[in-house]
């Protein structure tokens, strides 16, 4: 039987596949929902360019959307992704002509589901930095050798395993003291913090170690909570914290005393090795028995040296040395400050001498005379006489007074 199909109009207008293609594009691209929405899916195909830009696909059990993250956005993301990571993303739906292919931009990208725990981890995270819980100042330094130590963490696993393997392997002998909690779910928080209290309170561990392995956000939130930062901070004895791998950063590591990568790291900054112990020990130990041999056989040669001194054998000859000095000494003084008398007279008679030699009475004293004017002023020049003046005559043994009578050129 011929099935006759409906008669289709020709068409009045045909559009070509790239007017087609526009249309649609500014249909999407203008949509208010699909210009800034949110998107939660698997990453697959994840491909990250040199350039910086990154394509990948979302997808969930019954669809896929081609995803591409710019160079520009994606160094405001700090959010580490993969393949088979669950993410939310967000960003506004562009077709891309050339294939006929929609995509979503994306412009932010976070973990799905743990958004709200991470705003609460760095809400938290902020507060402790502002009351100066990280500061590098309040730590504590560890033990080099503790008494004991003690650890927080699950009875079961791999960890606690891990610490007493590290532990008994670098020194055999030390205590280590269990506190068995939950390290996550309901009541895990509570049960930590009763834990470290605990230890602070038994005499026989020097440092405490909390511990847990591996997990997501979820799984170490328990210590991610205030109770637990607080215990931490409040603790008298210094406490290392070993929680998730090395990438994983918890509360419980900023306000630590110190942060061990993982707990097998955590059992070595603990305890030293007591072997390398025992051989600085011995190294030391041969050290100074070299040293205290070489001291003694120096004492002994200076002792052999003192016992064969003459003053030492016979305390006299030192008092008769030093007697002799003495003597000796004091002649050379006498000696000495009899020169100096003797210099200083030879120098006060030369100087006498001379002194007696410019004396006027002296002169006086050979028939010369000495005539001075009525003021007393010596008259050295006839120039400086009258007739009638009177003058004063000095002889060695007085004076005359005369009248000039006559002055005579």
């Amino acid at each position: 039987m011929n099935l006759l199909r409906p008669a289709v109009p020709y068409p009045a207008k045909v559009l070509s596949v790239e007017a087609l293609t526009k249309h649609i594009k500014d249909v999407v691209e203008n949509d208010k929902v699909l210009s800034s929405v949110w998107v939660q899916g698997e990453i697959s195909n994840l491909v990250k360019a040199a350039s910086g830009h990154c394509y990948f696909t979302l997808k969930d059990d019954k669809a896929v959307l081609k995803a591409c993250l710019w160079a520009g956005n994606r160094r405001y993301i700090s959010t580490d992704f993969k393949n088979g990571d669950l993410v939310m993303v967000y960003g506004g739906i562009s077709l891309y002509a050339p294939r006929g292919e929609y995509q979503i931009v994306v412009t932010d990208l976070r973990p799905a589901g743990i958004g709200a725990l991470y705003e609460a981890y760095e809400k938290l995270k902020n507060k402790l930095q502002a009351e100066g819980l990280f500061a590098p100042e309040r730590k504590m330094p560890l033990p080099f050798i503790p008494k004991g130590v003690g650890v927080v963490t699950s009875p079961t696993g791999a960890v606690i395993k891990d610490i007493f393997r590290v532990i008994r392997r670098r020194f055999r002998n030390m205590p280590i003291y269990l506190v068995p909690v939950k390290v996550q779910g309901e009541g895990a928080a509570k049960e930590i913090v009763t834990g470290i209290k605990r230890l602070n309170a038994d005499k026989r561990v020097d440092v405490i170690i909390v511990a847990r392995g591996g997990g997501s956000l979820e799984d170490l939130w328990a210590f991610n909570e205030e109770p637990v930062a607080r215990a931490i901070s409040d603790s008298k004895k210094p406490v290392i914290s070993a929680v998730g791998h090395e990438t994983d950063t918890t509360i419980a590591d900023l306000v630590a005393d110190r942060r061990a990568a993982t707990p097998s790291v955590a059992g070595e900054l603990v305890v030293p090795v007591k072997e390398d112990l025992i051989e600085v020990i011995r190294q030391k130990t041969l050290r100074l028995n070299r040293i205290m041999k070489s001291v003694i056989t120096i004492q002994k040669q200076r002792y052999n040296s003192c016992s064969q001194c003459r003053f030492l054998v016979k305390p006299s000859l030192l008092v008769a040395e030093r007697r002799n000095t003495v003597m000796n000494l004091s002649r050379e003084l006498d000696i000495g400050f009899k020169t100096f008398i003797d210099g200083i007279k030879h120098r006060f008679e030369l100087l006498n001498a001379r002194f007696l030699l410019l004396d006027p009475k002296a002169l006086l004293k050979r028939g010369y005379i000495m005539a001075t004017d009525e003021k007393g002023k010596v008259v050295t020049s006839v120039k400086k006489l009258k007739k009638g003046a009177g003058l004063r005559l000095g002889f060695a043994d007085g004076y005359a007074g005369v009248t000039v009578e006559e002055v005579e050129r």
